[in-house]
């Protein structure tokens, strides 16, 4: 066998990884070490180490022993040729977190090259095999190589294919491949956990070393077998046996090491579950009773619901679709469990949802729900809209779907009216990209919202059977008798009878005009400095989230992250770090270079730094600026609340505490409480400090107390008349989670009466009535099980 440079084999095969590293280094987010460089050089370089292997092995029939180091070698090699080639286009492009992506790369893509070079050694000696005649003539070069070739793809197509059946029949979406290394399976979760690779790889070196001792105990026999020969040596027998007892314990304890889970280790981990109607929930064992049937109810509230917006029932073999929902509690476990942290997830073809508690309503459990009950209606294996049976997805019709069939609370606009907006700025994507792959080149809000503006807009115009047989698989141009050029004009049409203000033109070019995640600059690093500044900065710790925040600004000059340390130096201890805070605020509020919501959050933060010192004129003047620019009726309801809390010593001082903090600090709930509660009691005919206590009451998941306390404001003086709206809302919220209807249909019958007419101050928007009029009818479904949620076919 030729040394390894000298190689045929060993020469493609590294000029093949360079090639092929070096096109994708040009793609974003490849260009440099990296959790994405990482993973496609795991999809490629260990099995291009395996064929080179395999071929040499296959050709020179050389002992195992050398076969072996033969294969770790060209492993070795080919990984050190792919890093390099990572390397030189980091130097190009500049480099994200060279030791961190360094150090994914080794445990990754360098570890599993080794063990596919290991493999190639086995499936060399496979394709060569034994000749029991020697006389017969050997077979074809040609054949003796296809069959190295074959056999070294075989392992690592195979664990690919254990990773997919894994994905398939359990909740998880992460895998951990011997070979590819580590694939956290979601696209918009940015902070990629993988500790449990450091954990995996001690596995694979425990395989390797085993390895590496039997192949010095292998040799071939006179007839070209390969046979087991004593080497009298026991301790390195006994080295091999413990190196195997490690690697099958870490196979074995794969599940409590978090290599991967299944349906039952997920339960086991979770501990409880209850059932409902149509919902089965599973969920950790220390959740308030109250509040799991809480969420039963509201589970089984949005099946009916989702139903009567696709016009039928969705069945599975005849029989009513039943819901399982894992929920946990929190992002942290949910990402270690299935490995989704901050995405909410549905497996449709499992009829099942992965959420984390988020209060009541929950604000993506009719999303996730809607993905199940659409796949009733789907083709083939995944039960999700595309071509070929699902096989071809298409992420705008899935996720458009879920978006128009699913409530949104707290909403100005509708999704309708987001695209009217982006239409009026020229960002509306052609509905031709995001009925397709490029769904998945715009940034999430843009493609989400768009995509359910269209689908709501077939809905409206042709009637829930169309949006069925769609996903289903019918051509959108057959259902419609339109082609699709035909039916943007008519879409585009339908969103230029809308009028909005220019405040919600801004509003949308923050929310919208934003890169897609394949576009930014190391999201990933970014992400997770944000991430760690953020906790940093909730300890106590300002320098050191300062730093992180840093960090940040030296990988993307985002003006949002010059108000974060700007907003982290108010809370310090030292009054020059405060002073130096209001600074950096006002020059970035007085910047016209900078986006106008950055520069209006800015601005409200002075206001806020004003009210907390006592100066009245100066804080309301600031929040005044701010709220004659905005369409949001919670910030500017809040807006209000601080602009009353100013003339009044009372009550500054119980919303600083509650909504600011003193010196610049994260407010302090519990003192605010305290305050707030004094203040009722001092001023029982003003409704305000109930109001607040109940909204306090209803975020910490204590309905009664809500409930009690949001009857008094009511009963009260509400002089702000967007908390008057907003207590009637809320008031409405508690009395669905407390399963009381008669109390939800007065309260929604109140709240859908403010329409503003005879100048009666704010009133409520048609999507926030909207919104409230779907919660209604899940704690109230309607008498007939044929009425429609949500504006009815052909009115938009």
């Amino acid at each position: 066998m030729p040394t390894l440079l000298r190689s045929p084999a060993t020469r493609i095969g590294a000029a093949l990884v360079a090639m092929a590293m070096a096109l994708v280094g040009f793609l974003p987010l490849f260009d440099g070490p990296g959790y994405e460089s990482a993973l496609a050089a795991g999809l490629l370089v260990p099995g291009a180490a395996a064929i080179a292997t395999a071929l040499d092995v296959a050709a020179h029939r050389p002992p195992p022993v050398e076969a072996f180091r033969r294969g770790v070698a060209n492993g070795a090699l080919f990984a050190l040729v792919a890093y390099a080639t990572t390397l030189a286009h980091g130097l190009r492009a500049g480099f994200c977190d060279v030791l961190g992506g360094s150090a994914h790369f080794a445990l990754g893509p360098g570890l599993g090259a080794a063990l596919g070079g290991a493999w190639g050694a086995v499936a060399g000696e496979l394709a060569a095999g034994s000749r029991r005649d020697e006389s017969a003539p050997p077979p074809p070069a040609w054949r003796r190589r296809l069959a190295a070739v074959l056999a070294a793809l075989a392992a690592p197509l195979g664990s690919a294919g254990v990773s997919a059946v894994r994905f398939y029949t359990s909740p998880i979406v992460f895998a951990y491949d011997p070979f590819a290394g580590f694939f956290s399976g979601t696209l918009y979760d940015t902070v990629v956990d993988a500790s449990g690779l450091v954990t995996y790889r001690a596995g694979t070196l425990a395989t390797l070393l085993a390895a590496s001792v039997l192949a010095q105990h292998l040799v071939h026999d006179a007839g070209g077998r390969v046979t087991f020969q004593p080497q009298g040596r026991p301790g390195l027998l006994l080295l091999g046996a413990a190196s195997a007892a490690i690697s099958a314990g870490t196979l074995l304890e794969g599940a409590r090491l978090g290599h991967f889970q299944t349906s039952e280790s997920i339960a086991a981990e979770l501990g409880a579950l209850s059932q409902g109607q149509r919902c089965e929930v599973v969920y950790p064992r220390g959740m308030r009773e109250a509040d799991v049937q809480r969420f039963v109810r509201e589970c089984d509230a949005h099946i009916a619901a989702g139903e009567r917006w696709l016009g039928a029932p969705a069945e599975v073999d005849g029989e009513p679709l039943r819901v399982r929902a894992y929920l946990f509690e929190s992002a942290a476990q949910k990402g270690a469990l299935m490995g989704a942290s901050r995405t909410y997830v549905a497996k449709p073809w499992r009829r099942e949802v992965y959420l984390q508690a988020a209060g009541y309503p929950h604000p993506t459990l009719g999303h996730e729900i809607m993905h199940v009950l659409a796949g009733a209606f789907a083709r083939g294996p995944f039960k999700i809209a595309g071509r070929l049976g699902g096989w071809l997805p298409d992420p705008g019709l899935i996720e458009g779907i879920a978006v128009a069939g699913s409530p949104k609370e707290g909403e100005d606009l509708s999704h309708r009216g987001w695209a009217k907006a982006m239409k009026d700025l020229g960002i509306l994507p052609p509905i031709s990209r995001l009925f397709a792959l490029g769904f998945l080149a715009e940034n999430s809000s843009t493609a989400y919202t768009v995509s359910g503006a269209f689908v709501g807009y077939v809905r409206a115009t042709y009637g829930p059977d169309a949006v069925r047989a769609w996903y289903g698989g019918r051509p959108l141009p057959e259902i419609t008798g339109a082609p699709w050029d035909a039916m943007e004009r008519a879409w585009h049409a339908d969103l230029d009878a809308l009028s909005l203000p220019d405040a919600a033109k801004a509003q949308a070019k923050a929310r919208f005009d934003r890169p897609a995640v394949f576009e930014r600059r190391c999201p990933h690093v970014v992400d997770a400095c944000v991430q760690e500044a953020e906790q940093l900065r909730a300890r106590g710790d300002h320098e050191g989230a300062i730093a992180a925040y840093r960090r940040v600004l030296s990988l993307d000059q985002s003006p949002a992250t010059r108000v974060a340390i700007a907003e982290t130096r108010l809370a310090g201890d030292a009054p020059s770090s405060r002073s130096e805070g209001v600074r950096e605020l006002e020059a970035i509020a007085g910047d016209a270079s900078i986006p106008r919501h950055l520069r209006d959050r800015a601005a409200e933060r002075l206001g806020d730094v004003a009210l907390a010192a006592g100066d009245r004129e100066r804080a309301v003047t600031w929040y005044r600026e701010v709220a004659g620019r905005l369409v949001d009726e919670d910030r500017l309801r809040t807006l209000d609340v601080k602009i009353a809390a100013a003339s009044d010593d009372r009550a500054r001082a119980a919303v600083v505490e509650l909504l600011i903090g003193t010196r610049g600090g994260a407010p302090d709930r519990f003192r605010a409480a305290e305050l707030l509660g004094a203040w009722a009691v001092q001023a029982p005919s003003d409704g305000l400090p109930s109001y607040l206590l109940g909204r306090h009451y209803l975020n910490e998941g204590r309905f009664d107390e809500a409930a009690d306390r949001l009857d008094r404001a009511l009963a009260a003086h509400l002089p702000i008349q967007r908390v008057w709206i907003e207590a009637e809302r809320l008031r409405l919220v508690v009395a669905c989670g407390l399963d009381d209807a008669e109390t939800a249909r007065r309260m929604f019958a109140q709240y859908a009466a403010h329409d503003g007419a005879a100048g009666a101050g704010p009133a409520v928007s048609e999507e926030r009535r909207d919104a409230a009029l779907r919660l209604l009818e899940r704690c109230a479904p309607p008498a007939s099980p044929a009425a429609s949620s949500g504006p009815p076919a052909g009115q938009k």
